[in-house]
């Protein structure tokens, strides 16, 4: 009885030192002494794990920028609010893989949610926006606030100016060097977590916008948010495979085929497609637009199906190739290594053609949402002057992507967590444009008036080019 009674209290115990998860990274605050220390403490891994840390932003100058924000800590800080203070400085860095976390999704319970989530969805859920340069537009009102309408532009929300907003989010946002293609992508396609955070998750939104000479104000409030349905429907989502291909034929010798990501599993009736269909279509258009990578080795394959001779897709630097000679204890170390040796059997590091692969003319459709993988797949196809490339700069780099395997760490105080790239993919015939992404051959800019029509500016382009040539 007395076991029973001791086992009872503590799964009572465990249950609720679990539910107090958040509670440890949203409201605990921690002392400044522990908070310089976890700074320290993630400087040193990107010291030691980052082979391209300061490609982007002097040594000295982030070495000031890092030295300043353990000055400016002069109170306890929770790790949500260090993790915010982190953000801006990190993305100087230039690096589009780097992760970093206040908290880990797999260690929230359901108790969490509960305690934490909000019983309302976010204002931003019934609006659709579009951020072009410095300013904000409505494309599409699903709020019961009949006065906002569709290209209207928001002059400010919660009396924070548009041109803040969008700043205050590309600083705390990602992109490989100086890329901003790669952050616009997010704010136009994303669920616009980054522009919700800027706010505190306020359950209403105060919006002043404007439709010519005319400006008005417009209140928002969060839908009633039933968190225990939406705990469900994430876990079915979870459980959703991508899919790796999309094809359609758009008459006798057009087809379009969409790469949704690289994070997918090639499937048999994908590689039918190559056998059986494509041989006999004489346009292709190869859609790369919104697909942030994946798997390399899974994209190196699929280049085999494009190519017409043998090429380098990418190089790694010589200092990591002559470092991996050297006997090593160390496990990050081994990553690297076993990652090259793995590459390099699979032979990926010159890539030979199919003898099924698509002959005929390409089109390859890119935008900001092009990264990682299919960035550096569109700049393959590019140097083998393998197809055309229309639309908007890439926002995976041109010249360098540090990803394939990483570094995992978590900070020793505040718990939070972050993801190192450890390989280094320098690109071929590095580009003289230092900080940028793959640049497409015919540039496409879309304007307000062309979102509101739902145009595919790209598409059009391409079908326009393909009756011309006819």
């Amino acid at each position: 009885m007395k076991y029973c009674f001791t086992l009872v209290l503590l799964i009572l115990f465990f249950s609720i030192s679990k539910a107090q998860y958040l509670y440890h990274q949203l409201e605990e605050k921690h002392p400044i002494s522990n908070i310089r220390k976890d700074i320290d403490q993630l400087y040193t891994d990107l010291k030691k794990h980052h082979l391209k840390l300061y490609q982007y932003i002097k040594k000295g100058e982030l070495d000031f920028k890092i030295d300043s924000l353990k000055s400016s800590i002069n109170k306890p800080l929770t790790s949500a609010d260090l993790y915010l203070q982190l953000l801006p400085i990190l993305s100087k860095i230039g690096d589009g893989h780097l992760k970093i976390d206040f908290f880990e999704p797999t260690l929230v319970t359901e108790k969490d949610y509960l305690q934490y989530g909000k019983a309302y969805a976010s204002p931003f859920e019934q609006l659709s926006l579009k951020f072009i340069a410095d300013k904000i537009f409505l494309t599409e009102n699903r709020s019961l606030n009949t006065n906002l309408g569709a290209g209207s532009e928001i002059v400010s929300i919660n009396n924070i100016k548009a041109v803040d907003i969008i700043k205050t989010a590309l600083q705390n946002s990602f992109s490989d060097g100086y890329n901003n293609t790669f952050k616009y992508f997010f704010l136009n396609y994303g669920n616009l977590d980054n522009v919700w955070r800027i706010f505190k998750n306020k359950d209403s939104l105060k919006m002043v916008f404007q439709n010519g000479d005319h400006i008005d104000i417009a209140y928002l409030i969060g839908k009633p948010y039933d968190i225990k349905s939406a705990l469900q429907t994430g876990k079915q989502q979870t459980n959703n495979k991508s899919q790796f291909l999309s094809y359609k034929k758009l008459d006798t010798h057009t087809s379009y085929l969409k790469v949704n990501t690289f994070t997918a599993k090639m499937e048999q009736y994908d590689v039918d497609l190559f056998n059986n269909t494509l041989s006999k279509t004489q346009n292709l258009i190869l859609d790369l637009r919104n697909n942030t990578g994946g798997d390399i080795f899974l994209m190196c394959h699929f280049l085999k199906f494009f190519i017409n001779k043998s090429i380098k897709p990418i190089e790694f630097p010589q200092e990591l190739i002559k470092g991996m000679l050297l006997p090593t204890l160390d496990s990050n170390r081994k990553k690297q290594i076993n990652y090259v040796k793995e590459f390099n059997q699979n032979a990926y590091g010159n890539l030979i053609p199919f003898n099924n692969a698509y002959k005929n003319k390409l089109y390859i459709l890119i935008n900001g949402g092009t990264f990682s993988a299919a960035s550096i797949f569109a700049n393959t196809l590019a140097l083998s002057q393998r197809g055309i490339l229309i639309g908007e700069e890439t926002g995976g780099g041109r010249n360098n992507i540090n990803a394939g395997t990483y570094f995992n760490g978590k900070l020793k105080n505040t718990g939070i967590t972050y993801s190192i790239g450890l390989i280094p993919f320098n690109l071929p015939l590095q580009s003289t444009t230092i900080g940028r992404g793959v640049m497409p051959e015919v540039k496409i800019n879309y304007t307000l008036v062309d979102y509101l029509a739902k145009r595919d500016l790209e598409m059009d382009w391409v079908l326009k080019d393909i009756e011309k040539n006819k």
